[in-house]
């Protein structure tokens, strides 16, 4: 699932150190015009087959030598990671849509989450198509429209969770995608940001983030536990993330490429500290073991945050571009961190920071803001903006 674990902390589940520069075993290239990405992060299945979406509006299934197994075709681009549960597939995609397969690739059952529309007055729904459509953003100087941006996550007893703009978070079941319940966290926008789970005091707690409603975190029958509101003018972008030594959570908010706000929560809601940044932010907060955090910036830096207080213990630039450092980190088990940049509209590279916040290695080739995936049997797989898909493995000493 995307950052690896429901905590949503980035930490890789496999004891592969890449100190070196990894191995290139193939790379494939999509032959779509104009030229698309994937920007969603991949899964793997217990075969070693692969699962993403790409803004070409394709979900693939992709096996171990690279062939495409099968591939689903949306009118969208599709942002969501997926998840695999009981042997299926789950992706978001369009403008509030959830998808369920089966690995064969046998559709199961498709939910359009907009159809929550029918049940209001013809008023409000022309209001929230025109919004839909006509939201100004004043960053990226253009309309946007909605889209399904955040990535599933599932409780326990195998209820889905996931955030589309029509009603906010959806806890809906596995296997017929009905919906038990929803929760609206206040006024929606055109995208919102992902969903944590971990447990306090023995029971399962969701977190989740809500474009500019601030953190929401409710119980596993949508009961609201405790929020914190976000300040207006600020928008949140990125998943929450658990960091289930300390029992807390750390979120961020952000204004355009101004300025953002780092938050440590205990798990009941104690704000322990919070910090104001100069620069905006996109990205999940990188949680290793350890005393420090790894946080990223849309100026370009790599932050190396201390748990204790929220002090800069050390920074480090690695994309020059604005906007460079959308993606989030992926955390290895040594205490790497691995990152993939944006160093022009065209260039990027794959970047590993060592536990002493050096550039250990880098890889250079298109712009990328997936996160980079490391399967069961330590191979690492990335997608690129000039449409190719790369598979790498594990350089010995």
């Amino acid at each position: 699932m995307f950052l690896y674990n429901k905590e949503r902390n980035g930490r890789i589940p496999n004891d592969v150190a890449y100190s070196k520069a990894p191995e290139l075993v193939w790379k494939i290239q999509f032959k779509q015009y104009p030229i698309r990405c994937a920007e969603s992060t991949p899964v793997a299945d217990a075969d070693n087959n692969i699962y993403f979406g790409s803004h070409d509006g394709s979900f693939y299934c992709v096996n171990p030598d690279g062939q495409i197994k099968w591939q689903f075709v949306t009118e969208s681009k599709i942002y969501s990671s997926p998840l695999i549960f009981n042997n299926h597939v789950y992706f978001n995609f369009g403008r509030s849509n959830m998808a369920c397969f089966d690995l064969n690739g046998n559709k199961k059952w498709i939910i359009d989450g907009m159809s929550a529309l029918k049940n209001k007055s013809k008023f409000s729904r022309l209001f929230s198509h025109i919004k839909s459509y006509l939201y100004y953003d004043y960053e990226f100087k253009k309309f946007m429209k909605i889209n399904a941006w955040s990535s599933p996550n599932i409780l326990n007893d195998g209820t889905l969770l996931t955030v589309l703009c029509s009603k906010g978070l959806y806890a809906l079941d596995a296997n017929s995608g009905a919906e038990k319940w929803s929760y609206k966290p206040g006024e929606l926008f055109y995208h919102q940001a992902g969903v944590a789970i971990t447990t306090v005091n023995g029971e399962e707690r969701i977190f989740f983030v809500s474009q500019a409603n601030g953190l929401h975190v409710l119980d596993t029958s949508g009961n609201l536990i405790w929020e914190k509101k976000s300040i207006s003018g600020y928008n949140g972008w990125a998943n929450p993330s658990i960091d289930p030594e300390e029992n807390a959570v750390y979120h961020s908010i952000s204004k355009h490429n101004q300025s953002c706000y780092l938050y440590k929560h205990s798990l009941d809601g104690k704000l322990l500290w919070e910090k104001k940044f100069n620069f905006g932010c996109r990205a999940t907060v990188g949680v290793p073991t350890g005393n420090s955090i790894c946080f990223l910036g849309l100026n370009g830096k790599a932050y190396k945050i201390d748990k204790k207080n929220g002090a800069i213990l050390a920074e480090l630039s690695i994309a020059s571009s604005d906007r460079g450092l959308w993606t989030s980190p992926a955390i290895l088990e040594n205490g790497s961190v691995l990152i993939n940049t944006k160093k022009s509209v065209q260039k990027g590279s794959l970047i590993c920071i060592s536990k002493d916040w050096e550039i250990n290695w880098e890889i250079n080739y298109g712009k990328a803001l997936s996160v980079p995936y490391i399967d069961q049997l330590g191979y690492l797989y990335t997608g690129t903006w000039d449409g190719d898909y790369y598979k790498f493995k594990e350089q010995k000493i």
